[in-house]
């Protein structure tokens, strides 16, 4: 998914999280959790390409996938499975869980709407793989 398309849905997400908790601080966490898990991109292109970032080549570059190696370590679903067991398990409540409904959001519009194979969001996958974008 585009990022213009994380900005509205994390936008209405947040609108039920206030909504629903009356707290600006969870729903703008939510908010923030749902559109910057995108900044891994930037790291996997500059992982790739080592050259001067620009910010319209490296969009273009990440949403097209343009990449021989897509490691993006915040779209993991082991990593986030993880963070809701310390939410259950601890308890933590309120912020972090409007982090962990932000992210969750992310990493599910992005299973379905990009062109990604079904394990592409497993980081134990894309190690398996190499990250090698050619198997995400």
């Amino acid at each position: 998914m585009k990022a213009e398309h994380h900005l509205v849905a994390s936008a209405a997400i947040s609108c039920v999280i206030y909504a629903a908790t009356r707290s600006p601080a969870n729903a703008i966490a939510s908010f923030v959790a749902g559109v910057l898990i995108d900044l891994d991109h930037f790291l996997d292109y500059y992982l790739n390409h080592e050259i001067k970032f620009n910010l319209g080549s490296s969009l273009d570059t990440v949403y097209n996938i343009r990449l021989k190696k897509v490691y993006v370590f915040l779209h993991s679903i082991e990593l986030l499975l993880i963070y809701w067991a310390c939410i259950i398990l601890i308890p933590l409540r309120g912020i972090y869980t409007a982090i962990a409904i932000g992210a969750t959001q992310h990493l599910l519009l992005d299973q379905l709407f990009n062109p990604v194979r079904p394990a592409g969001y497993l980081l134990l996958y894309r190690l398996w793989k190499k990250f090698d974008s050619e198997y995400i």
